[in-house]
């Protein structure tokens, strides 16, 4: 059994190679003056674990062209992108993620993501094992002086879970209208003055809905904010959107990596592996 990296996920895919006790893959990967790719794989394997976050569309070009090399596959999308796309809003769309996972699955005998989109994206896989890294979010803040705040309801669930795990008080921002012009965001129940709120969500993309947030529990006396997330997209700078409203500081993991990715995802992706 041999790890391939994928160019989205390197380093995730040296640590889960780690945990499990194996090695990587040599893959060489090449882009052509007319933006085609190139993919070889070097030695042979009896059983191969590809591991690829889909943050482009050539991170899905990479896993088709390896498809074409590779047979007896697990593969690892730690960010399953494409996934928003989960039903047909306007007629005549494709659903993007249901085309991408009957792509995916002709080829892997098995397929783990992490936090993907929703449960309507994860319905339209047969092989897929949805992780939750909310847990590792928990842990990061284990033993702190801290709140966690969701930035709408629809992600309280969520952040219940980390909340539970770190042990602190949990809440969500609500939205209330007064008048046709005026509306209120404030959290449900919970009082911030004088806290230190961490905002936790799955995805922060281009960071809109957290800067919002974040603008308001300031004005509610927040100690500090941080913001806390699965998948750190920070599309259209969206970093400094949050730094800027802010933002104390930045924490995710590794499924989408770079300079934030301050907790791993490979220890849980191991387990199930295994």
């Amino acid at each position: 059994m041999k790890v391939v990296p994928c160019p989205s996920s390197p380093l995730l895919a040296k640590r889960i190679a780690e945990e499990l006790g194996t090695t990587l893959t040599t893959v060489n990967y090449k882009k052509f003056p007319d933006g085609e790719l190139y993919v070889r794989v070097d030695g042979k394997s009896d059983e191969y674990i590809v591991v690829g976050s889909i943050n482009s569309s050539d991170d899905l070009a990479v896993l088709l062209l390896l498809s074409d090399v590779l047979e007896d596959v697990k593969l690892v999308v730690p960010y399953m992108g494409y996934a928003r796309q989960d039903k047909v809003f306007i007629e005549g769309e494709s659903v993007s993620i249901r085309a991408l996972a009957k792509l995916l699955e002709s080829w892997a005998s098995e397929i783990i993501t992490v936090n993907i989109h929703s449960k309507e994206a994860e319905s339209h896989f047969r092989k897929l094992k949805n992780l939750d890294a909310m847990p590792l979010i928990g842990e990061r803040y284990s033993n702190k002086d801290v709140v966690m705040v969701s930035p709408d309801r629809g992600s309280l669930e969520r952040v219940k879970v980390a909340a539970e795990v770190s042990g602190c008080e949990y809440d969500y921002l609500e939205k209330t209208r007064i008048d046709a012009t005026t509306v209120e965001i404030k959290p449900k129940e919970m009082d911030v003055e004088g806290k230190n709120v961490v905002i936790v969500d799955d995805i922060i993309s281009t960071g809109g809905t957290v800067v919002e947030a974040t603008k308001k529990l300031m004005q509610l006396g927040a100690k500090s904010v941080e913001a806390a997330c699965v998948h750190a997209v920070l599309a259209d700078f969206a970093a400094i959107k949050l730094f800027c409203a802010g933002i104390r500081d930045i924490i995710a993991t590794d499924t989408v990596e770079g300079v934030f990715s301050k907790i791993s995802v490979a220890g849980i992706i191991a387990k199930n592996l295994r």
